[in-house]
């Protein structure tokens, strides 16, 4: 387990925080949001943007803590909202990458068209 994966675990934000977050996803744009949030470069890698993001979460949720004048509950939510979906993105690519990585759908494919020629004029099905 990452030490990125571990702090999202442990995140820990009020239910209001999260409730807006996990409402929030579903218009999720990735671009928009990350240029928004990180400014104009943004890194390409998951694991960085996480960081990041992370930081930035980090960082918010110390102001709202302190009452902080300038804390804005949209901007945390915001960052929220990108945490939650950047994390699951990471997690589908790394999904996908061990799905290529075991060679499965390669294997898969082999054994229907096999099985699929074997079986041509048979009314047996899977």
């Amino acid at each position: 387990m990452t030490d990125i994966t571990q702090e999202l675990q442990n995140l820990r934000r009020p239910k209001l925080l999260a409730r807006a977050a996990r409402a929030g996803a579903a218009m999720y744009d990735r671009s928009r949001h990350l240029s928004r949030i990180l400014g104009a470069d943004i890194p390409q890698k998951h694991e960085v943007i996480l960081k990041l993001l992370l930081i930035r979460e980090q960082e918010l949720e110390s102001q709202r803590k302190t009452g902080n004048a300038e804390y804005r509950a949209t901007r945390h939510v915001e960052v929220l909202i990108a945490l939650r979906c950047e994390a699951a993105q990471r997690e589908a690519a790394q999904d996908e990458d061990q799905v290529k990585a075991s060679g499965m759908e390669a294997f898969f494919s082999a054994t229907y068209a096999a099985s699929a020629s074997l079986m041509a004029g048979s009314s047996a099905g899977c």
